[in-house]
């Protein structure tokens, strides 16, 4: 019998995708809107003007809760590994792609368009600083630099396998031993052009959103790595354990992007049309 489980990308064939990895992913995603719900609750009392004055006892709880979540150990913890994790499923993506470079290209376009978005919404004082390279960037750049790696090593297949795998653990390494998650301390408030190479490689931080390039980018190649050795045939891993109670975090993780684009509109949205209606004013 002949196997034809590679024929066509895996991604864009719904009936054939690895369903641990869109589960794995949406879960991933729906940490991250719980994560900026609650920073959206912590930025109540600057979105009212009347927020003193008004003074409800569970919209003040829920100013708490989101303060006490964000200052946590949990916080901490939970938003490296779920960041790092994300982006190492980006990297098992790139495994299935036919074509990394028109991909990372095709995201810079996307994410240029968020960022003009974010700088109109500074401008309206929705946001400080508006950003000028967050996760989407980070995540083109990455999965241009996962093509370039892939290219370079291609004509060598052991090299072409694990020159991923070697890098991204080098990359890795060195962002731990450098504390990774320290280096965009002091964090800059103003935007200054001569700093942006340190912002796009992640040793300065600037914006509203901002993942630099390092160390992430190792995760993404680790991600490569993996999804070469355990996906050769692009088929899951675990077919038998597939179940309806995993639908939801399919749907989330097969439309990432779009969940990423539009859920803080929504979940801004849904929080300060409560407020509004509980009487609270801009």
């Amino acid at each position: 019998m002949v196997n034809t489980a590679a024929v066509n990308p895996i991604y864009r064939d719904k009936k054939r995708r690895v369903w641990e990895l869109d589960v794995v992913r949406g879960i991933a995603v729906i940490a991250m809107c719980f994560d900026h719900l609650m920073c959206d609750f912590i930025m109540l009392p600057y979105w009212f003007s009347n927020y003193k004055k008004v003074g409800n006892g569970f919209i003040g709880a829920l100013v708490k809760f989101g303060n006490a979540y964000w200052d946590s150990a949990f916080r901490f913890w939970a938003h490296n590994i779920f960041v790092l994790l994300f982006l190492f499923l980006v990297g098992t993506s790139c495994a299935f792609s036919r074509d990394n470079t028109k991909r990372g290209c095709m995201l810079f376009v996307v994410a240029w368009l968020f960022t003009a978005a974010s700088l109109v919404a500074k401008q309206m004082g929705i946001l400080d600083q508006g950003i000028i390279f967050g996760i989407l960037d980070c995540i083109a750049l990455c999965i241009l630099c996962a093509s370039a790696v892939d290219i370079a090593t291609k004509p060598i297949k052991a090299l072409n396998v694990y020159a991923p795998l070697v890098i991204g653990v080098i990359v890795l390494a060195f962002g731990i031993k450098l504390e990774f998650w320290k280096l965009g301390e002091p964090y800059d408030k103003t935007f200054t052009a001569a700093h942006i190479y340190d912002y796009i490689m992640g040793f300065k931080g600037y914006g509203d959103d901002w993942f630099g390039l390092f160390p992430y980018v190792g995760a993404v190649l680790l991600g490569m790595y993996w999804g070469k050795a355990a996906y050769k045939t692009r088929v899951s891993l675990l077919p038998r354990a597939d179940g309806v109670w995993f639908k939801p975090f399919k749907f989330v993780g097969r439309h990432a992007l779009l969940f990423y684009v539009l859920h803080q509109v929504a979940i801004a949205g849904i929080v300060m049309v409560f407020c509004l209606c509980l009487g609270y004013r801009f």
